[in-house]
This record gives C-alpha cells, structure tokens and sequence, in this order.
C-alpha cells in the first residue's frame, strides 16, 4: 500500500505544480528517470544491496506505482523548475537529492523496502548522480524551459 499512496500523493502534487504549456519537452525528462531508476533499483536488488518488498504489479523489481508516481512526476517537475544560474543549478540538484532521499527513508520506515548492503550516503550519491545527469539532459537538448531558445533570457 505504501507504493499506491505515494504514487497518489506524487501525482496530486504534479497536478499541481505543473506547468501544462511545458509537458511536451519535461516529460522526456520523467520518461529517463524512470529508466534510469529502473537500472539503478533493478540493479541494485541483483547485487543484493537492497530490497523491495509488497510490490504491485512489478517493474523491474520494484512496483510501477513507485516508478510511475514519484521518480517520474519528479523527472518531469525537476526539468520544468531547472533553474539557469549555475549556482542556482547546483542548490537544486543538492535540494532534490535531499527531497528524494527523504522519501527513501520514509520508504524504508513503511517496511516496504530494506537496505541490506547499502547506506543512506550511497543513496544520497546516486540521487545526486541521476539529478546532475538529468540537468545535463535538460541542458543539452534544450528539454527545460530555461534552456529553450528566447525563453527566460538572460
């Protein structure tokens, strides 16, 4: 149940804080967090470091509602409020990452997942990882509306 009830609530804060006039390109960026999310947990749950348990319907070892509620409402929200300063950029990607591990941990306090030969850090690690690489995705195909010809010039 806990998969269901943060898929809802992921979508009722997408519904939200999107930006409709924006979807076309952003969703590409939900679409790759939830491929990468689904190599990294996949992964991760063969290396043994870690375990998903009362999944609903399975992807990739972990439940659809996880994948296709908060890692994808959030691929797509992270590219429609990337910011263009460097600096700005960089205080994003960490806020995140902390956002994300705070669901992991809350995650983790349902019993719907365990760490078996993993960490919070090693965690916190790969969130910053797929964030940064999701802000070079948006970056460099333009996919954010920061980084869109004559949008929000500088």
């Amino acid at each position: 149940m806990p998969w269901v009830i943060t898929a809802v609530v992921s979508w009722v804060i997408f519904y939200f804080l999107v930006d409709v006039r924006y979807l076309k390109s952003t969703v590409l960026g939900g679409i790759f967090a939830v491929a990468l999310g689904s190599v990294v947990d996949w992964g991760g749950q063969q290396l043994g470091l870690y375990k998903f348990y009362d999944v609903i319907i399975p992807w990739a070892g972990c439940s659809i509602f996880y994948k296709f509620g908060p890692i994808f409402t959030m691929g797509v929200l992270f590219l429609q409020y990337l910011p263009r300063k460097k600096n700005l950029v960089i205080i994003n990607i960490f806020a995140v990452s902390l956002l994300y591990l705070t669901m992991e941990v809350l995650i983790l306090q349902t019993d719907a997942a365990e760490y078996k030969h993993w960490h919070y850090l090693a965690s916190l690690m790969v969130d910053l990882g797929a964030f940064t690489t999701l802000t070079w995705l948006g970056q460099t195909f333009h996919l954010a509306p920061a980084y869109r010809r004559g949008a929000f010039s500088r």
